[in-house]
Protein backbone atom coordinates (compact mmCIF):
# COMPACT_ATOMS: atom_id res chain seq x y z
CA UNK A 1 0.00 0.00 0.00
CA UNK A 2 2.96 2.30 0.38
CA UNK A 3 4.58 1.54 -2.77
CA UNK A 4 1.30 2.47 -4.22
CA UNK A 5 0.83 5.76 -2.18
CA UNK A 6 4.03 6.60 -2.90
CA UNK A 7 3.99 6.55 -6.97
CA UNK A 8 0.54 7.62 -6.90
CA UNK A 9 2.54 11.05 -5.69
CA UNK A 10 5.31 10.58 -7.46
CA UNK A 11 2.87 10.86 -10.63
CA UNK A 12 0.74 13.13 -9.44
CA UNK A 13 4.05 15.76 -8.48
CA UNK A 14 5.44 14.78 -11.53
CA UNK A 15 2.18 16.01 -13.64
CA UNK A 16 2.03 19.28 -11.24
CA UNK A 17 5.13 20.13 -12.18
CA UNK A 18 4.21 19.74 -15.91
CA UNK A 19 1.61 21.79 -16.00
CA UNK A 20 3.77 24.25 -13.98
CA UNK A 21 6.39 24.11 -16.73
CA UNK A 22 3.61 24.53 -19.34
CA UNK A 23 2.04 27.30 -17.97
CA UNK A 24 4.96 29.48 -17.54
CA UNK A 25 6.48 28.37 -21.14
CA UNK A 26 3.03 30.31 -22.34
CA UNK A 27 3.49 32.88 -19.96
CA UNK A 28 7.00 33.60 -21.43
CA UNK A 29 5.26 33.30 -24.88
CA UNK A 30 2.73 35.55 -24.48
CA UNK A 31 5.47 37.85 -22.93
CA UNK A 32 7.75 37.88 -25.65
CA UNK A 33 5.31 37.58 -28.87
CA UNK A 34 4.26 41.78 -28.19
CA UNK A 35 7.55 42.47 -27.96
CA UNK A 36 8.17 41.51 -31.12
CA UNK A 37 5.54 42.88 -32.80
CA UNK A 38 5.79 46.27 -31.16
CA UNK A 39 9.34 46.19 -32.17
CA UNK A 40 8.18 45.93 -36.19
CA UNK A 41 5.53 48.08 -36.05
CA UNK A 42 7.85 50.57 -33.88
CA UNK A 43 10.79 50.04 -37.06
CA UNK A 44 8.01 50.82 -39.64
CA UNK A 45 6.37 53.81 -38.25
CA UNK A 46 9.41 55.64 -37.55
CA UNK A 47 10.37 55.83 -41.33
CA UNK A 48 9.25 58.81 -43.56
CA UNK A 49 6.55 57.44 -45.97
CA UNK A 50 7.47 59.08 -49.46
CA UNK A 51 4.84 61.01 -51.37
CA UNK A 52 2.76 59.34 -54.06
CA UNK A 53 4.51 61.22 -57.20
CA UNK A 54 2.85 61.30 -60.90
CA UNK A 55 5.29 59.66 -63.17
CA UNK A 56 2.94 60.66 -66.58
CA UNK A 57 3.60 63.94 -68.32
CA UNK A 58 0.22 64.36 -68.31
CA UNK A 59 -1.06 65.89 -64.95
CA UNK A 60 -4.68 64.18 -65.00
CA UNK A 61 -6.43 61.33 -66.29
CA UNK A 62 -8.61 64.19 -68.54
CA UNK A 63 -6.05 65.20 -70.05
CA UNK A 64 -4.96 61.69 -71.55
CA UNK A 65 -8.13 60.92 -73.32
CA UNK A 66 -8.35 57.62 -73.53
CA UNK A 67 -11.63 57.04 -75.94
CA UNK A 68 -9.12 59.29 -79.07
CA UNK A 69 -6.53 56.28 -77.57
CA UNK A 70 -9.13 53.47 -77.66
CA UNK A 71 -9.90 54.53 -81.81
CA UNK A 72 -6.58 55.39 -82.83
CA UNK A 73 -6.24 51.64 -81.80
CA UNK A 74 -8.68 50.33 -83.22
CA UNK A 75 -7.63 52.01 -86.71
CA UNK A 76 -4.62 50.68 -86.55
CA UNK A 77 -5.84 47.22 -85.75
CA UNK A 78 -8.18 46.94 -88.78
CA UNK A 79 -5.41 47.59 -91.19
CA UNK A 80 -2.35 44.51 -91.35
CA UNK A 81 0.03 46.56 -92.99
CA UNK A 82 -0.54 49.50 -90.45
CA UNK A 83 -0.17 47.28 -87.53
CA UNK A 84 2.94 46.51 -88.44
CA UNK A 85 4.41 49.80 -89.27
CA UNK A 86 2.63 50.91 -85.67
CA UNK A 87 4.92 47.86 -84.73
CA UNK A 88 8.33 48.80 -86.03
CA UNK A 89 7.73 52.13 -84.72
CA UNK A 90 7.08 50.69 -81.29
CA UNK A 91 10.02 48.60 -81.43
CA UNK A 92 12.53 51.20 -82.72
CA UNK A 93 11.22 53.87 -80.01
CA UNK A 94 11.60 50.92 -77.32
CA UNK A 95 15.44 49.83 -78.43
CA UNK A 96 16.11 53.92 -78.60
CA UNK A 97 14.75 54.26 -74.45
CA UNK A 98 16.13 51.12 -73.44
CA UNK A 99 19.77 50.78 -75.18
CA UNK A 100 20.52 47.00 -74.49
CA UNK A 101 24.72 46.37 -75.46
CA UNK A 102 25.52 42.77 -77.13
CA UNK A 103 27.86 40.42 -75.70
CA UNK A 104 30.48 41.49 -78.73
CA UNK A 105 30.45 45.40 -78.10
CA UNK A 106 31.10 44.26 -74.33
CA UNK A 107 33.83 42.01 -74.99
CA UNK A 108 35.46 44.89 -77.17
CA UNK A 109 35.03 47.11 -74.52
CA UNK A 110 36.61 44.61 -72.35
CA UNK A 111 39.29 44.45 -74.87
CA UNK A 112 40.11 47.72 -75.10
CA UNK A 113 40.33 48.71 -71.53
CA UNK A 114 42.75 45.27 -70.84
CA UNK A 115 45.06 46.79 -73.39
CA UNK A 116 44.65 50.15 -72.73
CA UNK A 117 43.51 52.11 -75.49
CA UNK A 118 40.62 53.29 -74.12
Amino acid sequence: MKRVLKALGQTLSQSILLVCMLAFIALAGLAVAPNQAAHAAGQYSSQAQPEAKITDPAESFEDLNPQAAYEDIVKTAQNPAKVEKVYDESLKEYKEEHPQESIVQKAEELIEKVTGKE
